[in-house]
């Protein structure tokens, strides 16, 4: 008797342990990202940042340069001054919105 109770009690046991060693429910995830993705489509958007080269918009991205001088610099100055020409290149040919 005391061994069918422990056994009744394992078999319990580890039917309740079971959905929690089951996986992520991949079926679920990419019904979402389908949905997402549609979603996307519908408004416009073409990337993630929200860009769209269907209306015109044209975004530059804003202006970061990397430490350029001491012991831990991540680049040069003349890495940086040309990162800043071609930033400043973008911007200048970037459409006006105004017109």
């Amino acid at each position: 008797m005391k061994k069918l109770l422990t056994t009744i009690l394992g078999i319990f046991a580890l039917a309740a342990a079971l959905p929690a060693l089951a996986g992520p429910d991949w079926q679920l995830i990419e019904k979402a990202r389908a949905e997402k993705q549609a979603a996307a489509l519908e408004t416009g958007r073409v990337s993630s940042s929200g860009t769209s080269a269907a209306r015109g918009d044209c975004r530059v991205e804003r202006l970061v340069l990397p430490l350029d001088h001491g012991p831990r610099a991540q680049t040069t100055p003349y890495q940086n001054a040309q990162r800043k020409a071609r930033h400043d290149a973008q911007v200048e040919a970037r459409p006006m919105a105004s017109k």
